[in-house]
């Protein structure tokens, strides 16, 4: 039987505490921690910017089945940026370097879920320009079931409340980590909620990035 993943224990800023805690009992415990957040972004030739989500595993222990950020994973302990290149590569089949990703900047996340986990994250969240091609995809199935192209403004209509459901360009993952398209009729309730104005700001972020017009890291 595997060792169970060991995370940094930090707090609320992201600084390490210096004690390294399993998974679940960081969980169980409600511990700050740190994970990645890692958006796509697609501009096309009029500057109009997508992006691309993923829909989470069914077996998950948090927010199965719903779509998600493009990649998103926990560093283990002792992991910097390389837990996030790893993520991506595990997640959806991508092989990235790191002066690639562009860090926009960092979020606190604490959720408390029905089953009794509590999440207290600090989060890295990077940005990805690259160009969105499902089909080229290589999603793990035990952590990635879809994955779908959609337009920013879209997204932020969907996510805001203004739109009540979208159909989107989308890729079942098949038993070998094939993409099968397909379009998907998606609904508010089938994205995980975040607080705070996030989804907002990624698209504000992303339509920037999209022109070349980035800012200085900061806490969002």
């Amino acid at each position: 039987m595997a060792a169970e993943e060991l995370f940094d224990v930090c707090d609320e800023w992201g600084r390490p505490l210096g004690r390294r805690k399993a998974r679940s009992l960081v969980h169980r415990d409600g511990d700050w921690h740190r994970s990645f957040h890692c958006w796509l972004v697609d501009t096309d030739d009029a500057n109009e910017s997508s992006l691309l989500l993923q829909r989470r595993a069914l077996d998950k222990d948090t927010n199965p089945g719903l779509w998600d950020v493009s990649v998103a994973g926990h560093y283990a302990a002792g992991e910097g940026i390389e837990g996030g290149l790893r993520e991506i590569r595990e997640e959806i089949g991508l092989h990235v370097e790191e002066r690639e990703l562009v860090l926009a900047g960092w979020r606190r996340e604490e959720v408390f879920y029905e089953n009794g986990l509590i999440e207290r994250e600090v989060q890295d969240v990077y940005f990805l320009a690259r160009r969105i091609h499902l089909l080229s995809l290589r999603p793990d199935l035990a952590e990635v079931i879809a994955v779908a192209r959609l337009p920013t403004a879209i997204f932020v209509s969907l996510t805001s409340g203004l739109l009540n459901e979208v159909t989107v360009r989308s890729g079942l993952v098949d038993e070998r980590g094939r993409v099968r398209l397909q379009d998907v009729a998606l609904a508010l309730g089938d994205v995980v909620q975040r607080a705070d104005g996030y989804y907002a700001r990624v698209a504000d972020f992303a339509g920037r990035l999209g022109t070349g017009q980035t800012t200085a890291p900061t806490w969002w």
